[in-house]
């Protein structure tokens, strides 16, 4: 059984159909860890136009950097800038702790990718690179709409 299912919900007309689902899942729940039930509104994971940016960026920063610093491949890249800007968890399974595990960039929100994606932006601009920033994508869709 998983932790952290979610039903979406965008009518009141999927209400009936989602409700048995629902029902389901409740009677069919390991209650030796309680259930919390929240209802909150739906907000939209990272999209793939963001990551398909962030990892043009990471490329972009390894042709910058690779000469100087031979690990600083784009996957090289791109884990110093998760683990430069996004939080850690630990993680236990069983009687193992992994302490401070690198967020997965997956689980952000739109407006969390958005977040993370200014600061990498921010601190590439201020090492004299200046990443691409196409006019049509998610990220500078965003962004116009901070500006706003």
């Amino acid at each position: 059984m998983s932790q952290g299912d979610y039903v979406k919900i965008s009518h009141a007309v999927e209400v009936d159909k989602k409700v048995q689902y629902l029902i389901k899942r409740l009677q069919d729940w390991d209650y030796a860890v309680p259930l919390a039930v929240k209802l909150e509104p739906w907000v939209d994971s990272r999209s793939l136009d963001q990551n398909a940016l962030f990892h043009k960026w990471c490329r972009q920063l390894s042709e910058k950097f690779i000469k100087d610093i031979p690990d600083a491949t784009p996957e090289g890249v791109k884990w110093m800038m998760k683990h430069k800007f996004l939080q850690t968890k630990t993680i236990k399974v069983g009687q193992t702790v992994l302490k401070d595990q690198i967020q997965s960039t997956a689980k952000l929100k739109k407006g969390e990718m958005c977040h993370f994606m200014d600061e990498v932006y921010a601190w590439a601009a201020d090492r004299g690179v200046y990443l691409v920033t196409p006019e049509y994508n998610e990220w500078t869709e965003l962004k116009r709409k901070q500006d706003n």
